[in-house]
């Protein structure tokens, strides 16, 4: 299959949009957006020198950038899962390492829960772990519906707009926000704010080869984080950052990634 590294595809059997280059590995580096946003929140990893050897896929999860809405879609953390699953089985992808961000934390968990013998690695970019991870889920999930399309969301995008004014990352995420679909937001909330509740950070422990990062400013604020070091999951820090770490230290976050998964599987790229 030809290199299309910067070209966003379509997959017509399970509806995804994504983008996808190819390298001579058979293992691929996949990468699940968060709450509100797409694929673009890892645009910096195609160009990474640390990831210059793998095949990489960031797709749009089912109602969010390019993907749209399936009939009767469930928007359930498993039900994403099984999606992305089906596209990994179209595109020949047989093993990959696992990177989620967010909500798309929740996402790969699932896929590995889901394909563990398939799962090379689980990278978990400040997933959502506890109830007090869900900030801005949460702040949907509490409306109703109604609430949230008549006036709930432009308030929240007006907020964004405005934070966006003096942070480049939150510009960014006011515009992929903007764009998403209505009822993908508030049902991926709802099903974010259940699954919290769940001891996520046991089954994180669970899988194999998997590590949680933060971004440095946000060290101590989550009580996810002492459960994490109990269960003994590495837990790393990017500099100058803080939830939109591939935006703000994408050159430390890949160089973590990387690093991370050399320790995992030695001689990889050899």
């Amino acid at each position: 299959m030809t290199n299309t590294g910067q070209m966003i595809c379509f997959d017509k059997e399970t509806g995804l949009a994504y983008r996808l280059r190819r390298t001579n590995r058979q293992e691929a580096l996949v990468f699940i957006h968060g709450f509100g946003s797409n694929q673009e929140h890892f645009r910096f990893a195609f160009s990474a020198p640390p990831l210059l050897e793998f095949t990489l896929l960031a797709v749009d999860l089912a109602g969010f950038g390019a993907s749209p809405v399936p009939p009767g879609f469930s928007f359930t953390m498993h039900d994403q899962a099984l999606l992305v699953l089906k596209l990994l089985d179209t595109l020949q992808i047989i093993n990959f390492h696992l990177c989620g961000h967010s909500m798309g934390g929740l996402v790969v968990m699932n896929m590995a829960e889901l394909a563990p013998g398939r799962t090379l690695s689980l990278i978990n970019l400040e997933g959502n772990l506890t109830p007090e991870d869900c900030f801005l889920s949460g702040k949907v999930a509490a409306m109703s519906f109604t609430e949230f399309t008549t006036h709930g969301r432009k308030e929240l995008e007006r907020g964004f707009r405005l934070a966006g004014m003096k942070d480049p990352a939150m510009r960014d995420y006011a515009e992929t926000f903007a764009a998403t679909n209505s009822k993908a937001l508030y049902k991926s909330a709802l099903h974010t704010v259940q699954d919290s509740a769940l001891p996520l950070v046991d089954k994180l422990g669970r899988i194999n080869n998997s590590c949680y990062i933060y971004g440095d400013k946000n060290r101590t604020l989550f009580p996810a984080e002492k459960l994490l070091h109990d269960n003994g999951v590495p837990v790393f820090y990017i500099e100058n950052a803080g939830h939109a770490m591939a935006l703000e230290n994408p050159r430390q976050l890949y160089n973590t990634i990387r690093q991370f998964i050399d320790s995992k599987h030695p001689g990889l790229f050899e």
